[in-house]
Protein backbone atom coordinates (compact mmCIF):
# COMPACT_ATOMS: atom_id res chain seq x y z
CA UNK A 1 0.00 0.00 0.00
CA UNK A 2 1.32 3.62 -0.62
CA UNK A 3 0.36 6.14 2.17
CA UNK A 4 -0.60 9.64 1.65
CA UNK A 5 -1.14 12.85 3.52
CA UNK A 6 -3.54 15.28 2.07
CA UNK A 7 -3.01 19.09 2.97
CA UNK A 8 -5.56 21.86 2.57
CA UNK A 9 -6.99 24.58 4.47
CA UNK A 10 -10.20 23.82 2.98
CA UNK A 11 -12.15 21.44 4.84
CA UNK A 12 -14.35 21.15 1.51
CA UNK A 13 -11.16 19.79 -0.33
CA UNK A 14 -9.91 17.37 1.71
CA UNK A 15 -13.11 16.20 1.54
CA UNK A 16 -13.78 16.09 -1.97
CA UNK A 17 -10.21 15.02 -2.44
CA UNK A 18 -11.06 11.68 -0.19
CA UNK A 19 -14.28 11.19 -1.91
CA UNK A 20 -14.07 11.64 -5.50
CA UNK A 21 -10.85 9.46 -5.31
CA UNK A 22 -11.43 5.55 -5.38
CA UNK A 23 -7.83 4.92 -2.95
CA UNK A 24 -7.56 1.33 -2.75
CA UNK A 25 -8.27 0.65 -6.04
CA UNK A 26 -4.80 2.63 -6.35
CA UNK A 27 -3.70 0.67 -3.42
CA UNK A 28 -3.14 3.71 -1.74
CA UNK A 29 -4.45 4.64 2.23
CA UNK A 30 -4.90 8.01 3.58
CA UNK A 31 -3.25 7.80 6.42
CA UNK A 32 -3.97 11.37 7.63
CA UNK A 33 -4.96 15.09 6.42
CA UNK A 34 -3.72 18.46 7.46
CA UNK A 35 -5.20 21.85 7.46
CA UNK A 36 -2.05 23.92 7.53
CA UNK A 37 1.77 23.13 7.06
CA UNK A 38 2.65 22.97 10.42
CA UNK A 39 0.30 20.40 10.99
CA UNK A 40 1.03 18.46 7.72
CA UNK A 41 4.95 18.15 8.63
CA UNK A 42 3.91 16.64 11.97
CA UNK A 43 1.90 14.28 10.04
CA UNK A 44 5.26 13.65 8.02
CA UNK A 45 7.70 12.92 11.08
CA UNK A 46 4.82 10.49 12.23
CA UNK A 47 3.38 8.78 9.34
CA UNK A 48 5.96 8.74 7.18
CA UNK A 49 3.46 8.81 3.82
CA UNK A 50 4.88 8.19 -0.01
CA UNK A 51 2.69 10.94 -1.20
CA UNK A 52 1.97 14.30 0.02
CA UNK A 53 -0.80 16.20 -2.00
CA UNK A 54 -0.73 19.24 -0.70
CA UNK A 55 -2.11 23.37 -1.97
CA UNK A 56 0.11 25.66 -2.03
CA UNK A 57 -1.16 28.86 -0.81
CA UNK A 58 -2.18 28.46 2.79
CA UNK A 59 -1.05 30.63 5.98
CA UNK A 60 1.66 30.70 7.99
CA UNK A 61 3.22 27.69 6.03
CA UNK A 62 2.67 27.71 2.58
CA UNK A 63 3.09 24.30 0.27
CA UNK A 64 6.38 25.46 -1.33
CA UNK A 65 7.92 25.61 2.55
CA UNK A 66 6.33 22.53 3.46
CA UNK A 67 7.37 20.78 0.95
CA UNK A 68 11.31 22.05 1.61
CA UNK A 69 10.77 20.77 4.99
CA UNK A 70 9.35 17.58 4.32
CA UNK A 71 11.48 16.52 1.83
CA UNK A 72 14.39 17.39 4.36
CA UNK A 73 12.72 14.83 6.75
CA UNK A 74 11.67 12.39 4.48
CA UNK A 75 13.71 12.33 1.38
CA UNK A 76 11.82 9.69 -0.65
CA UNK A 77 8.78 11.55 -0.45
CA UNK A 78 6.36 12.18 -3.69
CA UNK A 79 4.95 15.47 -3.54
CA UNK A 80 1.96 16.12 -6.04
CA UNK A 81 0.62 20.01 -5.29
CA UNK A 82 -2.67 21.59 -6.07
CA UNK A 83 -2.51 24.70 -7.59
CA UNK A 84 -4.23 27.71 -9.21
CA UNK A 85 -4.22 29.34 -13.14
CA UNK A 86 -2.89 32.66 -11.27
CA UNK A 87 0.24 30.61 -8.90
CA UNK A 88 1.92 29.40 -12.01
CA UNK A 89 5.15 30.92 -10.92
CA UNK A 90 4.67 28.78 -7.75
CA UNK A 91 4.50 25.69 -10.27
CA UNK A 92 7.23 26.82 -12.18
CA UNK A 93 9.52 26.15 -8.39
CA UNK A 94 7.72 23.03 -7.54
CA UNK A 95 9.49 21.61 -10.62
CA UNK A 96 12.99 23.12 -8.92
CA UNK A 97 11.94 21.09 -6.33
CA UNK A 98 11.83 17.90 -7.64
CA UNK A 99 8.27 17.40 -7.14
CA UNK A 100 6.21 14.82 -8.84
CA UNK A 101 3.55 16.84 -10.08
CA UNK A 102 0.81 19.28 -10.17
CA UNK A 103 -2.54 19.79 -10.60
CA UNK A 104 -4.21 22.58 -11.70
CA UNK A 105 -7.44 23.76 -9.34
CA UNK A 106 -10.68 23.39 -9.52
CA UNK A 107 -9.11 19.73 -9.63
CA UNK A 108 -10.42 17.69 -12.52
CA UNK A 109 -11.04 13.78 -10.97
CA UNK A 110 -9.40 12.25 -14.11
CA UNK A 111 -6.56 14.37 -14.45
CA UNK A 112 -6.12 13.72 -10.53
CA UNK A 113 -6.04 9.86 -11.01
CA UNK A 114 -4.13 9.81 -13.97
CA UNK A 115 -1.09 11.63 -11.34
CA UNK A 116 -2.03 9.56 -8.90
CA UNK A 117 -1.25 6.54 -11.28
CA UNK A 118 1.71 7.90 -12.49
CA UNK A 119 3.31 8.74 -8.90
CA UNK A 120 2.69 5.15 -7.61
CA UNK A 121 4.47 3.43 -10.64
CA UNK A 122 7.49 5.87 -10.23
CA UNK A 123 7.28 4.37 -6.62
CA UNK A 124 7.00 0.62 -7.34
CA UNK A 125 9.56 1.31 -9.31
CA UNK A 126 11.39 2.67 -7.05
CA UNK A 127 10.95 0.04 -4.14
CA UNK A 128 11.39 -2.61 -6.44
CA UNK A 129 14.76 -1.22 -7.38
CA UNK A 130 16.24 -1.12 -3.93
CA UNK A 131 14.84 -4.07 -3.22
CA UNK A 132 17.14 -5.60 -6.05
CA UNK A 133 20.13 -3.51 -4.84
CA UNK A 134 19.68 -4.73 -1.53
CA UNK A 135 19.05 -8.51 -2.94
CA UNK A 136 22.72 -7.86 -4.91
CA UNK A 137 24.75 -6.27 -1.63
CA UNK A 138 23.45 -9.60 0.21
CA UNK A 139 24.23 -11.91 -2.12
CA UNK A 140 27.51 -10.29 -3.60
CA UNK A 141 28.64 -10.40 0.68
CA UNK A 142 27.53 -14.57 -0.14
CA UNK A 143 29.81 -14.67 -3.05
CA UNK A 144 30.25 -12.22 -5.87
CA UNK A 145 31.86 -14.45 -8.84
CA UNK A 146 28.77 -17.00 -7.77
CA UNK A 147 26.43 -14.86 -8.19
CA UNK A 148 27.32 -13.24 -11.36
CA UNK A 149 27.87 -16.45 -12.87
CA UNK A 150 24.30 -17.96 -11.96
CA UNK A 151 23.23 -14.93 -13.35
CA UNK A 152 25.03 -15.10 -16.67
CA UNK A 153 24.18 -18.55 -17.06
CA UNK A 154 20.40 -18.22 -16.85
CA UNK A 155 20.24 -15.13 -19.27
CA UNK A 156 22.77 -17.27 -21.46
CA UNK A 157 19.88 -19.77 -21.62
CA UNK A 158 16.97 -18.03 -21.65
CA UNK A 159 15.59 -18.39 -18.16
CA UNK A 160 16.08 -15.27 -16.50
CA UNK A 161 13.46 -12.56 -15.04
CA UNK A 162 13.03 -9.15 -14.87
CA UNK A 163 14.97 -8.75 -11.63
CA UNK A 164 18.15 -10.70 -12.54
CA UNK A 165 18.43 -8.72 -15.50
CA UNK A 166 18.48 -5.62 -13.39
CA UNK A 167 21.06 -7.03 -11.36
CA UNK A 168 23.28 -7.88 -14.18
CA UNK A 169 22.74 -4.44 -14.87
CA UNK A 170 24.06 -3.71 -11.72
CA UNK A 171 27.08 -5.41 -11.93
CA UNK A 172 28.35 -5.24 -15.41
CA UNK A 173 30.16 -2.34 -16.87
CA UNK A 174 27.14 -0.78 -19.21
CA UNK A 175 29.20 2.18 -20.32
CA UNK A 176 32.01 -0.53 -22.04
CA UNK A 177 28.92 -2.68 -22.91
CA UNK A 178 26.74 -0.02 -24.74
CA UNK A 179 29.62 1.47 -26.27
CA UNK A 180 31.66 -2.11 -27.08
CA UNK A 181 29.04 -4.67 -27.09
CA UNK A 182 29.80 -8.37 -26.31
CA UNK A 183 30.62 -11.24 -27.77
CA UNK A 184 29.73 -15.29 -26.43
CA UNK A 185 32.63 -17.16 -26.84
CA UNK A 186 31.86 -20.98 -26.43
CA UNK A 187 35.00 -23.09 -25.28
CA UNK A 188 34.44 -27.10 -26.13
CA UNK A 189 37.00 -29.73 -24.60
CA UNK A 190 36.94 -32.71 -26.30
CA UNK A 191 37.71 -34.55 -22.57
CA UNK A 192 34.69 -34.22 -20.80
CA UNK A 193 36.88 -34.39 -17.42
CA UNK A 194 39.08 -31.55 -18.33
CA UNK A 195 36.86 -28.86 -17.20
CA UNK A 196 37.64 -28.07 -13.28
CA UNK A 197 37.52 -24.84 -11.27
CA UNK A 198 41.20 -24.62 -11.17
CA UNK A 199 40.77 -23.78 -15.09
CA UNK A 200 38.13 -21.63 -14.54
CA UNK A 201 40.31 -19.79 -12.05
CA UNK A 202 43.08 -19.86 -14.87
CA UNK A 203 40.93 -18.37 -17.67
CA UNK A 204 39.63 -15.82 -15.83
CA UNK A 205 43.53 -14.50 -14.89
CA UNK A 206 44.71 -15.30 -18.41
CA UNK A 207 41.66 -13.11 -20.33
CA UNK A 208 41.13 -10.58 -17.57
CA UNK A 209 41.79 -7.77 -19.72
CA UNK A 210 38.82 -8.75 -22.04
CA UNK A 211 36.51 -10.28 -20.05
CA UNK A 212 33.32 -9.03 -18.76
CA UNK A 213 32.26 -11.52 -16.18
CA UNK A 214 33.04 -14.79 -14.61
CA UNK A 215 33.75 -18.26 -17.19
CA UNK A 216 30.23 -19.85 -16.92
CA UNK A 217 30.27 -23.68 -16.38
CA UNK A 218 27.59 -25.27 -19.10
CA UNK A 219 27.89 -29.05 -19.14
CA UNK A 220 30.81 -30.92 -18.17
CA UNK A 221 33.06 -29.86 -21.42
CA UNK A 222 31.39 -26.33 -21.90
CA UNK A 223 32.22 -23.29 -20.87
CA UNK A 224 30.72 -19.52 -22.11
CA UNK A 225 32.65 -16.36 -22.09
CA UNK A 226 31.59 -13.08 -21.65
CA UNK A 227 33.70 -10.77 -23.78
CA UNK A 228 34.23 -7.25 -25.39
CA UNK A 229 32.80 -7.47 -28.63
CA UNK A 230 36.51 -5.64 -29.84
CA UNK A 231 37.38 -9.31 -28.41
CA UNK A 232 36.19 -10.29 -31.51
CA UNK A 233 38.96 -8.89 -33.71
CA UNK A 234 41.77 -10.52 -31.85
CA UNK A 235 40.09 -14.16 -32.28
CA UNK A 236 43.82 -16.06 -33.02
CA UNK A 237 45.20 -13.97 -29.79
CA UNK A 238 41.82 -15.50 -28.00
CA UNK A 239 43.01 -18.99 -29.58
CA UNK A 240 46.47 -18.69 -28.74
CA UNK A 241 45.87 -17.48 -24.95
CA UNK A 242 43.08 -20.13 -24.40
CA UNK A 243 45.42 -23.18 -25.76
CA UNK A 244 48.41 -21.43 -24.23
CA UNK A 245 46.34 -22.89 -20.58
CA UNK A 246 44.96 -25.70 -21.95
CA UNK A 247 47.91 -27.23 -23.30
CA UNK A 248 47.73 -30.29 -25.49
CA UNK A 249 43.67 -30.68 -24.89
CA UNK A 250 41.60 -31.18 -27.43
CA UNK A 251 39.36 -27.99 -27.90
CA UNK A 252 37.43 -25.59 -29.97
CA UNK A 253 35.51 -22.28 -29.59
CA UNK A 254 32.46 -21.31 -30.96
CA UNK A 255 31.99 -17.31 -31.26
CA UNK A 256 28.92 -15.05 -31.67
CA UNK A 257 28.58 -11.88 -33.30
CA UNK A 258 28.63 -8.66 -31.46
CA UNK A 259 25.81 -8.13 -29.19
CA UNK A 260 24.74 -4.70 -27.10
CA UNK A 261 21.77 -5.67 -24.94
CA UNK A 262 21.29 -8.72 -22.14
CA UNK A 263 17.78 -9.34 -23.78
CA UNK A 264 19.96 -11.03 -26.84
CA UNK A 265 22.37 -12.83 -24.71
CA UNK A 266 20.37 -15.87 -25.59
CA UNK A 267 20.58 -15.25 -29.21
CA UNK A 268 24.38 -14.97 -28.58
CA UNK A 269 24.78 -18.45 -26.71
CA UNK A 270 22.72 -19.82 -29.99
CA UNK A 271 24.82 -18.12 -32.40
CA UNK A 272 28.27 -19.57 -30.32
CA UNK A 273 26.92 -23.01 -30.56
CA UNK A 274 26.17 -22.98 -33.91
CA UNK A 275 29.56 -21.63 -34.75
CA UNK A 276 31.04 -24.58 -32.76
CA UNK A 277 28.59 -26.82 -34.39
CA UNK A 278 28.88 -26.42 -37.86
CA UNK A 279 32.38 -25.81 -39.11
CA UNK A 280 33.26 -23.79 -42.36
CA UNK A 281 32.48 -26.42 -45.46
CA UNK A 282 35.61 -28.09 -46.61
CA UNK A 283 37.71 -26.41 -44.17
CA UNK A 284 38.54 -29.96 -42.17
CA UNK A 285 39.06 -27.60 -39.39
CA UNK A 286 38.51 -29.73 -35.92
CA UNK A 287 39.57 -27.05 -33.75
CA UNK A 288 39.80 -22.84 -33.91
CA UNK A 289 37.42 -20.43 -33.45
CA UNK A 290 34.60 -20.31 -35.26
CA UNK A 291 32.49 -17.45 -36.06
CA UNK A 292 29.32 -17.41 -36.47
CA UNK A 293 29.57 -14.28 -38.67
CA UNK A 294 30.91 -16.79 -41.31
CA UNK A 295 28.21 -18.92 -41.21
CA UNK A 296 25.70 -15.72 -41.42
CA UNK A 297 28.14 -15.47 -45.43
CA UNK A 298 27.34 -18.78 -45.62
CA UNK A 299 23.59 -18.23 -46.18
CA UNK A 300 24.19 -15.64 -48.52
CA UNK A 301 24.74 -17.93 -51.73
CA UNK A 302 22.46 -20.02 -53.01
CA UNK A 303 22.56 -23.52 -51.09
CA UNK A 304 23.90 -26.91 -52.81
CA UNK A 305 22.98 -30.23 -52.59
CA UNK A 306 26.36 -30.89 -51.25
CA UNK A 307 25.74 -32.40 -47.80
CA UNK A 308 28.77 -30.19 -46.40
CA UNK A 309 27.14 -27.09 -47.84
CA UNK A 310 23.96 -27.56 -46.25
CA UNK A 311 25.52 -26.96 -42.77
CA UNK A 312 24.35 -23.54 -42.87
CA UNK A 313 20.79 -24.28 -43.02
CA UNK A 314 21.40 -26.37 -40.06
CA UNK A 315 22.98 -23.57 -38.39
CA UNK A 316 20.02 -21.02 -39.09
CA UNK A 317 17.93 -23.57 -37.14
CA UNK A 318 20.33 -24.16 -34.41
CA UNK A 319 19.81 -20.10 -33.89
CA UNK A 320 16.10 -19.38 -34.35
CA UNK A 321 14.67 -22.51 -33.31
CA UNK A 322 12.65 -19.63 -31.05
CA UNK A 323 11.21 -18.59 -33.87
CA UNK A 324 7.79 -19.62 -36.08
CA UNK A 325 9.48 -21.18 -38.27
CA UNK A 326 8.81 -23.10 -42.06
CA UNK A 327 10.08 -24.70 -44.72
CA UNK A 328 8.98 -22.04 -46.90
CA UNK A 329 10.92 -19.60 -45.28
CA UNK A 330 13.81 -21.23 -44.82
CA UNK A 331 13.78 -22.40 -48.43
CA UNK A 332 13.17 -18.93 -49.68
CA UNK A 333 16.10 -17.65 -47.22
CA UNK A 334 18.47 -20.12 -49.36
CA UNK A 335 17.36 -19.24 -52.90
CA UNK A 336 15.68 -22.37 -53.63
CA UNK A 337 12.33 -23.96 -54.37
CA UNK A 338 10.03 -25.70 -51.57
CA UNK A 339 10.42 -28.62 -53.09
CA UNK A 340 13.76 -28.59 -53.99
CA UNK A 341 14.59 -27.73 -50.63
CA UNK A 342 12.80 -30.60 -48.89
CA UNK A 343 14.47 -32.87 -50.93
CA UNK A 344 17.78 -31.69 -49.71
CA UNK A 345 16.74 -31.27 -46.41
CA UNK A 346 16.09 -34.99 -46.29
CA UNK A 347 19.32 -35.82 -48.23
CA UNK A 348 21.69 -33.52 -46.06
CA UNK A 349 20.32 -34.88 -42.66
CA UNK A 350 18.86 -37.83 -43.25
CA UNK A 351 15.06 -36.39 -41.89
CA UNK A 352 12.46 -33.96 -42.53
CA UNK A 353 12.28 -30.71 -41.83
CA UNK A 354 9.77 -30.82 -39.37
CA UNK A 355 11.44 -33.29 -37.51
CA UNK A 356 14.55 -31.84 -37.95
CA UNK A 357 13.29 -28.42 -35.90
CA UNK A 358 11.17 -30.75 -33.65
CA UNK A 359 14.47 -32.45 -32.42
CA UNK A 360 16.61 -29.70 -32.08
CA UNK A 361 14.04 -27.75 -29.77
CA UNK A 362 13.16 -30.87 -27.31
CA UNK A 363 17.24 -30.99 -27.03
CA UNK A 364 17.25 -27.14 -26.38
CA UNK A 365 14.19 -28.04 -23.87
CA UNK A 366 16.32 -30.71 -22.28
CA UNK A 367 18.95 -28.48 -21.32
CA UNK A 368 16.95 -25.58 -19.85
CA UNK A 369 14.97 -28.32 -17.64
CA UNK A 370 17.79 -29.02 -16.13
CA UNK A 371 17.76 -25.86 -13.91
CA UNK A 372 15.90 -26.10 -11.21
CA UNK A 373 13.99 -22.63 -11.38
CA UNK A 374 13.00 -22.63 -14.82
CA UNK A 375 8.91 -23.39 -15.26
CA UNK A 376 7.88 -25.65 -17.91
CA UNK A 377 5.35 -22.83 -19.66
CA UNK A 378 8.81 -20.64 -19.63
CA UNK A 379 10.73 -23.49 -21.28
CA UNK A 380 7.83 -24.07 -23.80
CA UNK A 381 7.98 -20.56 -24.85
CA UNK A 382 11.58 -20.60 -24.41
CA UNK A 383 11.77 -22.95 -27.37
CA UNK A 384 9.30 -21.95 -29.68
CA UNK A 385 5.96 -23.53 -28.55
CA UNK A 386 3.17 -21.01 -27.38
CA UNK A 387 0.88 -23.94 -25.91
CA UNK A 388 2.41 -25.63 -23.15
CA UNK A 389 0.17 -28.63 -23.45
CA UNK A 390 1.23 -29.26 -27.16
CA UNK A 391 4.67 -28.68 -26.04
CA UNK A 392 4.44 -31.61 -23.53
CA UNK A 393 3.47 -33.82 -25.27
CA UNK A 394 5.98 -33.72 -28.05
CA UNK A 395 8.46 -33.76 -25.44
CA UNK A 396 6.65 -37.08 -23.91
CA UNK A 397 6.78 -38.54 -27.33
CA UNK A 398 10.60 -37.58 -27.91
CA UNK A 399 12.16 -38.71 -24.24
CA UNK A 400 8.83 -41.10 -22.88
CA UNK A 401 9.11 -38.73 -19.61
CA UNK A 402 7.20 -35.55 -19.20
CA UNK A 403 8.93 -32.31 -18.28
CA UNK A 404 7.67 -32.78 -14.93
CA UNK A 405 8.94 -36.37 -14.81
CA UNK A 406 12.16 -35.35 -16.81
CA UNK A 407 13.46 -32.37 -14.18
CA UNK A 408 12.51 -34.98 -11.27
CA UNK A 409 14.74 -37.29 -12.67
CA UNK A 410 17.50 -35.15 -12.96
CA UNK A 411 17.15 -33.55 -9.05
CA UNK A 412 18.28 -37.23 -7.41
CA UNK A 413 20.82 -37.31 -10.42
Amino acid sequence: MYKVLITDDEWLIREGLKQTIDWQALECEIVAEASNGEQSLQAVKEYKPDILLTDIRMPSMNGMQLAEEAQRVHPDIRIIFLTGFDDFTYAQQAVKLKAADYVLKPTNPDELLEVIEKVCGEIKASRENETVKQELREWVAAGYTLVLEKLLHDQLLGISDPKSVKMLTEIIDNHRLSNEGFRIALIQYEDHTYWHEKLKDELHDRLWDILMGPPVTLGGNRAALMIGADSGDHSKQLWSRIQEISGKSQLAIGLSLPHRSFDSMGQAHREAVAALHFKRPGSGQKSGVLEFGDIERWGEQPVTPDAAHFKQVEAFIQTRYAEDLSLQQLASQFHVSEAHFSRLFRKATGTTFIDYVTQVRMEKAMELLSSPDSRIYEVSLAVGYQDSRYFSQLFRKATGKTPTEFRREREFM
